[in-house]
Protein backbone atom coordinates (compact mmCIF):
# COMPACT_ATOMS: atom_id res chain seq x y z
CA UNK A 1 0.00 0.00 0.00
CA UNK A 2 2.63 2.71 0.95
CA UNK A 3 4.35 1.77 -2.52
CA UNK A 4 1.43 2.29 -4.23
CA UNK A 5 0.70 5.56 -2.57
CA UNK A 6 4.23 6.67 -3.27
CA UNK A 7 3.59 6.10 -7.02
CA UNK A 8 0.44 7.68 -7.03
CA UNK A 9 1.85 10.86 -5.06
CA UNK A 10 4.76 10.75 -7.89
CA UNK A 11 2.22 10.38 -11.11
CA UNK A 12 -0.40 12.77 -9.78
CA UNK A 13 2.25 15.66 -8.63
CA UNK A 14 2.98 16.29 -12.07
CA UNK A 15 -0.37 17.71 -14.51
CA UNK A 16 -2.17 15.33 -16.86
CA UNK A 17 -3.82 16.87 -19.58
CA UNK A 18 -6.86 14.59 -19.59
CA UNK A 19 -7.46 14.63 -15.38
CA UNK A 20 -7.04 18.29 -15.73
CA UNK A 21 -9.83 18.12 -18.06
CA UNK A 22 -11.93 16.40 -15.82
CA UNK A 23 -10.98 18.09 -12.80
CA UNK A 24 -12.03 21.74 -14.20
CA UNK A 25 -15.02 20.11 -15.78
CA UNK A 26 -16.23 18.28 -12.25
CA UNK A 27 -15.58 22.03 -10.45
CA UNK A 28 -17.13 24.36 -13.11
CA UNK A 29 -20.31 21.74 -13.11
CA UNK A 30 -20.90 21.81 -9.07
CA UNK A 31 -20.15 25.82 -9.42
CA UNK A 32 -22.32 26.37 -12.13
CA UNK A 33 -25.40 24.38 -9.91
CA UNK A 34 -24.71 25.76 -6.34
CA UNK A 35 -24.21 29.23 -8.17
CA UNK A 36 -27.58 29.22 -9.75
CA UNK A 37 -29.33 28.03 -6.86
CA UNK A 38 -29.16 31.72 -5.77
CA UNK A 39 -30.92 34.66 -7.49
CA UNK A 40 -34.34 33.81 -6.57
CA UNK A 41 -34.90 36.02 -3.34
CA UNK A 42 -35.18 39.30 -5.06
CA UNK A 43 -35.90 41.77 -2.18
CA UNK A 44 -32.25 40.39 -0.30
CA UNK A 45 -30.14 41.15 -3.46
CA UNK A 46 -31.65 44.82 -3.95
CA UNK A 47 -31.42 45.24 0.08
CA UNK A 48 -27.44 44.18 -0.81
CA UNK A 49 -26.81 46.26 -3.62
CA UNK A 50 -28.43 49.43 -2.20
CA UNK A 51 -26.10 49.39 0.79
CA UNK A 52 -22.94 48.85 -1.35
CA UNK A 53 -24.35 51.71 -3.69
CA UNK A 54 -24.40 53.70 0.07
CA UNK A 55 -20.90 52.57 1.20
CA UNK A 56 -19.12 54.11 -1.97
CA UNK A 57 -21.07 57.49 -1.58
CA UNK A 58 -19.90 57.78 2.07
CA UNK A 59 -16.42 56.69 0.89
CA UNK A 60 -16.79 59.03 -2.49
CA UNK A 61 -15.61 55.98 -4.70
CA UNK A 62 -19.06 55.67 -6.25
CA UNK A 63 -17.50 55.83 -10.01
CA UNK A 64 -19.93 53.26 -11.79
CA UNK A 65 -22.36 55.76 -12.56
CA UNK A 66 -19.96 58.47 -14.78
CA UNK A 67 -18.65 55.06 -16.35
CA UNK A 68 -21.42 53.77 -17.50
CA UNK A 69 -23.00 57.40 -19.05
CA UNK A 70 -19.78 57.42 -20.60
CA UNK A 71 -20.07 54.34 -22.17
CA UNK A 72 -23.55 55.07 -23.46
CA UNK A 73 -22.59 58.08 -25.01
CA UNK A 74 -19.23 56.86 -26.56
CA UNK A 75 -20.45 54.02 -28.89
CA UNK A 76 -17.23 52.89 -29.49
CA UNK A 77 -16.76 52.55 -25.74
CA UNK A 78 -20.11 50.89 -24.91
CA UNK A 79 -19.67 48.44 -28.22
CA UNK A 80 -15.81 47.63 -27.21
CA UNK A 81 -16.31 47.11 -23.43
CA UNK A 82 -19.52 44.07 -24.80
CA UNK A 83 -17.40 42.56 -26.51
CA UNK A 84 -14.22 42.74 -23.83
CA UNK A 85 -17.02 41.48 -20.90
CA UNK A 86 -18.73 38.40 -23.26
CA UNK A 87 -15.68 37.30 -25.07
CA UNK A 88 -12.47 37.84 -23.46
CA UNK A 89 -13.68 36.67 -20.20
CA UNK A 90 -13.73 33.12 -21.20
CA UNK A 91 -10.91 32.62 -23.48
CA UNK A 92 -8.38 34.68 -21.80
CA UNK A 93 -8.94 32.51 -19.13
CA UNK A 94 -8.57 29.28 -20.80
CA UNK A 95 -5.56 31.05 -22.42
CA UNK A 96 -4.24 31.86 -19.72
CA UNK A 97 -4.39 27.93 -18.03
CA UNK A 98 -3.50 26.24 -21.34
CA UNK A 99 -0.11 28.72 -21.61
CA UNK A 100 0.89 27.61 -18.08
CA UNK A 101 0.07 23.75 -18.60
CA UNK A 102 2.62 23.25 -21.77
CA UNK A 103 5.13 26.16 -20.57
CA UNK A 104 5.18 25.54 -16.98
CA UNK A 105 4.10 22.50 -15.02
CA UNK A 106 5.13 23.39 -11.96
CA UNK A 107 3.57 27.32 -11.87
CA UNK A 108 0.44 25.63 -13.54
CA UNK A 109 -0.27 23.71 -10.52
CA UNK A 110 -0.03 26.65 -8.17
CA UNK A 111 -1.79 28.63 -10.56
CA UNK A 112 -4.24 26.31 -10.69
CA UNK A 113 -4.80 26.15 -7.52
CA UNK A 114 -5.20 29.78 -6.85
CA UNK A 115 -7.72 29.94 -9.13
CA UNK A 116 -9.92 27.04 -7.65
CA UNK A 117 -9.75 28.42 -4.43
CA UNK A 118 -10.94 32.39 -5.64
CA UNK A 119 -14.01 30.69 -7.60
CA UNK A 120 -15.08 28.54 -4.09
CA UNK A 121 -14.44 32.37 -2.64
CA UNK A 122 -16.23 33.70 -4.99
CA UNK A 123 -19.19 31.24 -4.90
CA UNK A 124 -19.60 31.85 -0.91
CA UNK A 125 -20.00 35.40 -1.72
CA UNK A 126 -22.90 34.69 -3.89
CA UNK A 127 -24.56 32.01 -1.57
CA UNK A 128 -24.33 34.79 1.45
CA UNK A 129 -24.86 37.81 -0.30
CA UNK A 130 -26.94 37.74 -3.26
CA UNK A 131 -26.52 41.13 -4.70
CA UNK A 132 -28.18 42.89 -7.63
CA UNK A 133 -25.77 44.59 -10.24
CA UNK A 134 -26.35 48.10 -11.02
CA UNK A 135 -27.96 47.55 -14.15
CA UNK A 136 -30.70 46.45 -12.60
CA UNK A 137 -31.16 50.07 -10.88
CA UNK A 138 -32.27 53.21 -12.04
CA UNK A 139 -30.35 55.46 -14.08
CA UNK A 140 -27.44 52.83 -15.47
CA UNK A 141 -27.88 51.84 -18.60
CA UNK A 142 -27.34 47.99 -20.04
CA UNK A 143 -25.08 48.22 -22.65
CA UNK A 144 -25.38 44.16 -23.12
CA UNK A 145 -28.64 44.65 -23.79
CA UNK A 146 -28.33 47.52 -25.82
CA UNK A 147 -25.50 45.03 -27.97
CA UNK A 148 -27.18 41.99 -27.53
CA UNK A 149 -28.73 42.05 -31.40
CA UNK A 150 -25.12 41.22 -32.34
CA UNK A 151 -26.38 37.38 -32.06
CA UNK A 152 -23.98 35.59 -29.34
CA UNK A 153 -24.64 37.23 -26.08
CA UNK A 154 -28.06 37.19 -24.07
CA UNK A 155 -29.42 40.76 -23.11
CA UNK A 156 -28.19 40.36 -19.18
CA UNK A 157 -24.67 38.81 -20.56
CA UNK A 158 -25.25 35.22 -18.60
CA UNK A 159 -23.32 32.54 -20.12
CA UNK A 160 -26.25 30.39 -19.96
CA UNK A 161 -29.80 30.69 -20.11
CA UNK A 162 -31.36 33.23 -18.25
CA UNK A 163 -34.42 31.54 -16.87
CA UNK A 164 -31.20 28.76 -15.14
CA UNK A 165 -28.88 31.64 -14.59
CA UNK A 166 -27.82 33.75 -10.68
CA UNK A 167 -28.49 37.29 -11.89
CA UNK A 168 -27.70 38.39 -8.74
CA UNK A 169 -23.80 37.09 -8.74
CA UNK A 170 -22.24 40.45 -8.20
CA UNK A 171 -20.43 40.26 -5.00
CA UNK A 172 -17.89 39.57 -5.50
CA UNK A 173 -16.95 39.98 -9.14
CA UNK A 174 -15.55 36.60 -10.23
CA UNK A 175 -15.94 38.42 -13.78
CA UNK A 176 -12.56 40.69 -12.50
CA UNK A 177 -11.28 37.59 -10.76
CA UNK A 178 -10.53 35.26 -13.43
CA UNK A 179 -8.90 38.44 -15.16
CA UNK A 180 -6.62 39.37 -12.06
CA UNK A 181 -5.75 35.57 -11.87
CA UNK A 182 -4.78 35.69 -15.87
CA UNK A 183 -2.74 38.85 -15.16
CA UNK A 184 -0.81 37.38 -12.08
CA UNK A 185 -0.26 34.61 -13.83
CA UNK A 186 1.20 36.14 -16.77
CA UNK A 187 3.09 38.85 -14.58
CA UNK A 188 4.81 35.88 -12.54
CA UNK A 189 5.67 33.24 -15.48
CA UNK A 190 6.16 35.24 -18.59
CA UNK A 191 9.86 35.86 -19.87
CA UNK A 192 9.35 39.23 -22.03
CA UNK A 193 8.92 42.66 -20.34
CA UNK A 194 6.04 43.55 -22.89
CA UNK A 195 4.21 40.40 -22.47
CA UNK A 196 3.84 41.24 -18.52
CA UNK A 197 2.93 44.58 -19.07
CA UNK A 198 -0.18 43.44 -21.05
CA UNK A 199 -0.83 41.36 -18.35
CA UNK A 200 -1.05 44.01 -16.02
CA UNK A 201 -3.48 46.06 -18.24
CA UNK A 202 -5.78 42.81 -18.66
CA UNK A 203 -7.42 43.20 -15.15
CA UNK A 204 -7.09 46.82 -15.33
CA UNK A 205 -9.01 46.91 -17.88
CA UNK A 206 -11.68 44.27 -17.22
CA UNK A 207 -12.38 46.24 -13.89
CA UNK A 208 -13.37 49.25 -16.04
CA UNK A 209 -15.42 47.27 -18.29
CA UNK A 210 -17.34 45.84 -15.75
CA UNK A 211 -17.91 49.02 -14.47
CA UNK A 212 -18.87 51.30 -18.31
CA UNK A 213 -21.48 47.98 -18.75
CA UNK A 214 -22.98 48.02 -15.27
CA UNK A 215 -22.87 44.70 -14.15
CA UNK A 216 -20.62 45.08 -11.13
CA UNK A 217 -19.27 47.45 -8.69
CA UNK A 218 -16.23 48.97 -7.39
CA UNK A 219 -16.29 47.11 -4.39
CA UNK A 220 -16.96 44.11 -5.96
CA UNK A 221 -13.53 44.21 -7.58
CA UNK A 222 -12.56 44.89 -4.10
CA UNK A 223 -14.19 41.96 -2.90
CA UNK A 224 -12.38 40.03 -4.87
CA UNK A 225 -8.89 41.06 -4.70
CA UNK A 226 -9.13 40.37 -0.87
CA UNK A 227 -10.40 36.90 -2.05
CA UNK A 228 -7.60 36.10 -4.28
CA UNK A 229 -5.02 37.68 -1.44
CA UNK A 230 -5.87 34.67 0.71
CA UNK A 231 -5.79 31.67 -1.85
CA UNK A 232 -2.07 33.26 -3.22
CA UNK A 233 -1.27 33.33 0.22
CA UNK A 234 -2.35 29.50 1.25
CA UNK A 235 -0.79 28.28 -2.32
CA UNK A 236 2.64 30.02 -2.41
CA UNK A 237 3.64 30.10 0.98
CA UNK A 238 6.42 27.71 1.69
CA UNK A 239 4.63 26.07 4.96
CA UNK A 240 7.25 23.34 5.07
CA UNK A 241 9.69 26.17 5.49
CA UNK A 242 7.09 27.13 8.01
CA UNK A 243 6.84 24.66 9.87
CA UNK A 244 10.39 23.51 10.48
CA UNK A 245 10.87 27.29 11.61
CA UNK A 246 8.40 26.50 14.55
CA UNK A 247 8.76 22.86 15.15
CA UNK A 248 11.46 21.34 13.27
CA UNK A 249 14.33 22.71 15.29
CA UNK A 250 13.78 21.23 18.47
CA UNK A 251 12.92 18.06 16.98
CA UNK A 252 16.19 18.48 14.78
CA UNK A 253 18.21 18.85 17.98
CA UNK A 254 16.47 15.90 19.45
CA UNK A 255 16.99 13.03 16.77
CA UNK A 256 20.92 14.36 16.87
CA UNK A 257 21.12 13.70 20.24
CA UNK A 258 19.76 10.60 20.50
CA UNK A 259 21.89 9.42 17.12
CA UNK A 260 25.39 10.52 18.75
CA UNK A 261 27.30 7.80 21.08
CA UNK A 262 26.90 8.41 24.80
CA UNK A 263 30.96 9.00 24.38
CA UNK A 264 30.31 11.55 21.25
CA UNK A 265 28.00 13.59 23.47
CA UNK A 266 29.64 17.06 24.74
CA UNK A 267 28.27 18.20 27.44
CA UNK A 268 28.56 22.65 27.31
CA UNK A 269 30.34 24.13 29.30
CA UNK A 270 32.54 21.06 29.96
CA UNK A 271 35.18 21.39 26.81
CA UNK A 272 37.22 24.34 28.48
CA UNK A 273 38.17 22.36 31.72
CA UNK A 274 38.83 19.02 30.08
CA UNK A 275 41.11 21.13 27.59
CA UNK A 276 42.55 22.71 30.70
CA UNK A 277 43.67 18.81 32.23
CA UNK A 278 45.13 17.81 29.16
CA UNK A 279 47.27 21.19 28.93
CA UNK A 280 48.38 20.50 32.81
CA UNK A 281 49.01 16.59 32.11
CA UNK A 282 51.40 17.10 28.78
CA UNK A 283 54.86 18.10 31.03
CA UNK A 284 54.75 15.03 32.47
CA UNK A 285 54.59 12.89 29.10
Amino acid sequence: MRLWLTWARSYFSVPRWWLELAVIYSIYRVYSYIRNLGGKEIDPAFRHGTAVLDLEKKLHIDIEMSLNKFGEHVTIVRDVASLHYHTLHWWMTIGTAVWLFVTNKAGYRRGSFVLILTTLGALAGFYMMPTAPPRMYDGFVDTLAQTSSWGWWSPSGSPGPESLSNQFAAMPSLHCGWAIWCGLMIFLYARRTWVRVLGVCYPISTILVVMITANHYLLDAVAIMAVIAVAVAIVYTPWSAVFAQVFGRKDTEAVTAEALAPEDIVVRGTLPQISSAFAAEEPDR
